[in-house]
């Protein structure tokens, strides 16, 4: 669980300020809940993509190692995953800074 920690830590906090400093100050509020929404959701569909992974790998009422590899194999997906969006986070550029709609 470790990886997948260290892995939000590092991209959580940077997305959210790369994503809104793009965003008019009257559009803040808006911006911010479509952003969470898009979070809430992504999250959703990487942990059933993790889950599909795990079950094909650990039948139900699977015990002991079955479960364990199947663990083992799924976290990979997520580790690949995390560091892709790590990686694609570099490639941003500088926080646009959007001029007063005055």
């Amino acid at each position: 669980m470790l990886p997948i920690g260290l892995g939000l830590g590092a991209i959580g906090a940077q997305l959210s300020g790369l994503t809104l400093s793009r965003v008019h100050n009257e559009d803040a509020g808006s911006a911010a809940g479509l952003f969470n929404t898009a979070m809430q959701s992504g999250t959703t569909l990487g942990l059933a993509m993790a889950s599909f992974v795990f079950f094909n790998h650990a039948p139900a009422g699977s015990h002991g190692t079955t479960v364990t590899t199947a663990f083992a194999g799924s976290i990979w997906y997520v580790i690949t995953a995390l560091t892709a969006m790590r990686a694609l986070m570099f490639t941003l550029t500088e926080p646009i800074k959007v001029p007063d709609r005055r």
